[in-house]
């Protein structure tokens, strides 16, 4: 926090851009230079007390050079909070979103994890494992889209002045709301990209975005809101050699586009794609909302210049070889066995 922080003191750090923070928070992150770690902590009196860690294990961390590990994620959205977003009224939605990317990365360990442990497990208490964890996933996917509309709106409402006067008078009329589904539905109908930009003074692009991905959060909502409330559920969980199967005809997975790739016979076919679909276009609905603000919108400099902010966690080699499913590059669970991510190439611009 820089309160806590003489400014004189973080101005001696060379990645950092002392100039640009402009009423934001800092937070301190750990840096990797290629070769070995440095870290701050606050000392006596605002100073700035540096320390070698020999590793970080469950963070961000900031690099200009190849990550320290293949399975460290670049998320742009992550990067972009971090770097140009970080008001104090944030905050704390910024570390809330943070901790979703983690939050997705263990249930990613944890599905590989029963499925390695299957033999062990029984086989009715896997299932509900199972069937817990996808209803999970679905409910921090959701979660990730309110948390980035309160930092949206926050900044929008709080922190952003347009220089049409008539367009700023509108939105300061119009306060973007901090829920996503307010924004992208009236009365529970999809609002279009051009009523979305009248109503809330949004750049177009911006708009576009936001209209653009409303399907997919409306169907996150509705498949987690039917399973809370008991319409429809996660269906059978099928424990096979090769991994985790449901029905394609099942409610919940209907409209999937099953492939005969995906099928381990004729009723029933490979789970893991399916997540894998719900956590990538999450992740990629988010970053093109946030991108196009970040196109339109004069945002205030980055505060480490020419560095990329990583993720680090120990789940996630699981979240990497998830993603994998979502691009066809494995089915099921039995491939994540045999194959393990290469420390020799870099993994991590997903």
């Amino acid at each position: 926090m820089t309160g806590m922080v003489n400014i004189d003191e973080l101005a001696k750090l060379d990645h950092l851009d002392v100039s640009a923070l402009g009423g934001r928070t800092l937070r301190m992150l750990p840096v990797w230079d290629g070769e070995s770690w440095a870290h701050w902590f606050t000392g006596p009196d605002g100073r700035l007390m540096p320390f070698r860690p020999v590793d970080a294990a469950h963070s961000l961390y900031l690099t200009k050079v190849k990550s320290a590990d293949a399975s460290d994620v670049w998320i742009p959205l992550i990067d972009f909070v971090w770097q140009r977003l970080s008001y104090p009224d944030l905050v704390g939605f910024t570390h809330a979103l943070e901790d979703d990317f983690h939050l997705l990365a263990t249930s990613a360990a944890k599905l590989e994890h029963f499925y390695a442990a299957r033999d062990t497990i029984d086989r009715g208490l896997i299932e509900s494992f199972v069937r817990s964890e996808v209803e999970y996933i679905l409910i921090v996917a959701r979660s990730v889209f309110d948390l980035l509309q309160e930092v949206i709106a926050g900044f929008w409402n709080r922190h952003v002045k347009l220089l049409d006067e008539r367009d700023d008078a509108l939105k300061r009329q119009n306060n973007l709301p901090p829920g996503f589904a307010r924004v992208v539905f009236a009365s529970e109908v999809p609002r279009t990209a051009e009523q979305i930009a009248g109503k809330y003074a949004l750049p177009a692009t911006v708009a576009d975005m936001y209209a653009k991905h409303a399907a997919l959060f409306a169907s996150l909502r509705t498949s987690r809101d039917h399973i809370i409330h008991g319409s429809s559920s996660t269906g059978t969980i099928f424990v096979t050699e090769k991994g985790f199967a449901v029905s394609p005809e099942s409610k919940l997975y209907a409209d999937f586009p099953w492939t005969d790739a995906h099928r381990f016979n004729e009723s029933i076919v490979s789970l893991m794609p399916w997540i894998a679909r719900v956590v990538l276009q999450t992740i990629e609905a988010c970053t093109e909302i946030v991108g196009a603000l970040g196109s339109e919108i004069r945002c205030p400099n980055e505060l480490a210049p020419g560095y990329r902010v990583l993720l680090r966690d120990p789940a996630n080699p699981a979240l990497l070889r998830l993603l994998e499913a979502a691009t066809g590059k494995r089915v099921w669970w039995d491939d994540a066995e045999r194959t393990q991510p290469s420390h020799d190439q870099d993994q991590s611009e997903q």
